[in-house]
C-alpha cells in the first residue's frame, strides 16, 4: 500500500481543457505502461482523469507525474499517496466527489476501469486489494447514505432547467448511446418529452431506443440533415462533433455537453444563441446539490473514514501474516525440543500472544513499516512485509 499512488487531473483543478488533453493521451492502461508504470487502472469519466498506479521500485510520486506530464500543457496533475490514494477511490466510487453528489453511475464506470485493466494483465494484488476493498467501501456508503435517487448521473442537474424552459413534448436529440447517453434519454422521457436518440452505431441505437420506449437514428443521418427539435444532449467522445451549423439547423434553444472532450464548441453556442450547459454551467447547480445535502455528506464523510481505517487494519494483517506464521512456527520449533508435540502446539498461543498484538498495535498506530524495527529484534525480518500475493 506504501507504493500505491493516484495521480490525476479533475474538472475542477484543470478544467475542461485540461482533462481533455489528459483524456486523449492516456486513454487506457498501455498509455501509462508506455511511460514505465505497467501497473495501473485509468478513470477517465467526464469529471477527471486519474490513474491509480502502483509505483515500480525507484520510481517515486513526483517521478510519476513528472513522466505523465511530459509535454502535457495545462494543469500539473495532483498525486495522492498510500491510503490517501485509496481513500479518494473510495470518494470517487461513493460519488462522494462527483459534481453532482451521489451519482451512482460512477462506481460502475470505477469497476468497469479495474476489470478492464484486470483484463488486459495490468493489475496485481496492491491494485486488486484497493479497488476491491475500495468498492466494497463505496457500496457500504451508498447503502447507508441516501445522497441521490437510482440512475442520478450529470445529466440531473441540467434537467431542472430543461423542464423550466421548454413546453412539454418538446423533441430532444440525445446524441450519444453509451451509459451516460440512455440516462439523459431515459431521464427527458420521464418527464413527457419526445426522444430521439442516436449513435455512430446504429445497432446500439436500436437496442436502447427499444429499451426505452423512444425513437432513433443513425448519427451520421443526423449530421446531415438535423431535425427541428427544442434541445440537444451530447454523450459522446467526439470533440467538437455539434457546430455553428448543426446548432442553427436543429433550432435548439439548449444544448448540454456531458462530452470529454468536449462535444460542443462554445463559441457556436453563442453566436446562434444556443444556451449551453457544459460541466462548467452544471458545476454551481451541483455545489447547491451539496448544500442540500450537508448533514447527509458529512455522515458519509465519517463512513469513509471508518472504511479507510478498517481497509488499512486488513492490509496490515495481510502483510503481518508471514511474520506471525513465522513467529509461532519458531515458537513451536523451539517447545518441541523439549516437550511433547500436542503439549507444545497449545503453548504457542499463549507465549507469542503478546508480541503478536505489540506488532499489530505498532502496523496500525504507526505503520507497517515501523514494523520493521520490533521485527529485527525477533529476527524476522527477512520473512515478513513482502508485498501480499493474490490474483491480479
Amino acid at each position: 500500500m506504501e507504493r500505491l499512488a493516484l495521480v490525476g487531473v479533475s474538472h475542477r483543478r484543470g478544467g475542461a481543457d485540461a482533462l481533455t488533453d489528459w483524456h486523449e493521451r492516456y486513454s487506457d492502461p498501455d498509455a501509462l505502461a508506455a511511460a514505465g508504470l505497467p501497473r495501473a487502472v485509468v478513470l477517465a469519466t467526464c469529471n477527471r482523469w486519474e490513474a491509480v498506479v502502483h509505483l515500480p521500485e525507484g520510481v517515486g510520486p513526483d517521478e510519476a507525474r513528472r513522466r505523465l506530464a511530459r509535454g502535457a500543457p495545462g494543469a500539473r496533475p495532483t498525486v495522492w499517496l498510500g491510503d490517501g490514494a485509496l481513500e479518494r477511490i473510495v470518494r470517487i466510487a461513493a460519488g462522494l466527489d462527483s459534481v453532482n453528489p451521489g451519482e451512482d453511475q460512477i462506481m460502475r464506470q470505477v469497476r468497469q476501469a479495474y476489470l478492464a485493466a484486470r483484463e488486459a494483465g495490468r493489475t496485481d494484488a496492491t491494485l486488486a486489494f484497493a479497488f476491491e476493498r475500495g468498492l466494497r467501501a463505496a457500496k457500504r456508503i451508498r447503502r447507508e447514505v441516501a445522497l441521490a435517487p437510482v440512475r442520478t448521473s450529470l445529466f440531473a442537474l441540467a434537467r431542472p432547467e430543461l423542464e423550466r424552459a421548454l413546453p412539454a413534448g418538446s423533441e430532444v436529440l440525445v446524441l450519444g448511446a453509451g451509459e451516460m447517453g440512455e440516462l439523459a434519454a431515459r431521464s427527458v422521457r420521464d418527464v413527457g418529452m419526445r426522444v430521439v436518440i442516436a449513435n455512430r452505431t446504429e445497432a446500439r441505437a436500436r437496442e436502447v431506443a427499444e429499451r426505452l420506449g423512444v425513437r432513433w437514428s443513425a448519427l451520421d443521418a443526423i449530421m446531415d440533415d438535423p431535425p427541428a427539435v427544442r434541445a440537444i444532449v451530447c454523450a459522446t467522445p467526439v470533440r467538437g462533433l455539434v457546430g455553428r451549423e448543426l446548432l442553427a439547423r436543429s433550432g435548439a434553444t439548449h444544448v448540454v455537453d456531458l462530452g470529454v472532450p468536449r462535444n460542443v464548441d462554445p463559441e457556436a453556442a453563442r453566436a446562434v444563441g444556443t444556451r449551453l450547459l457544459d460541466v462548467d454551467a452544471l458545476r454551481s447547480a451541483g455545489q447547491a446539490r451539496r448544500e442540500e445535502l450537508r448533514d447527509a455528506l458529512a455522515h458519509a464523510e465519517r463512513l469513509v473514514l471508518e472504511e479507510l481505517d478498517a481497509a488499512l487494519d486488513e492490509w496490515n494483517e495481510r502483510r503481518l501474516g508471514p511474520a506471525i506464521r513465522a513467529l509461532r512456527d519458531r515458537t513451536f520449533a523451539t517447545l518441541s525440543e523439549t516437550l511433547p508435540e500436542e503439549q507444545a502446539r497449545r503453548l504457542v498461543g499463549r507465549l507469542v500472544h503478546d508480541r503478536i498484538k505489540g506488532l499489530r498495535a505498532l502496523a496500525r498506530e504507526h505503520g507497517v513499516e515501523v514494523a520493521r524495527t520490533y521485527l529485527s529484534e525477533t529476527g524476522l525480518s527477512e520473512t515478513a512485509l513482502a508485498e501480499p500475493r493474490g490474483p491480479a
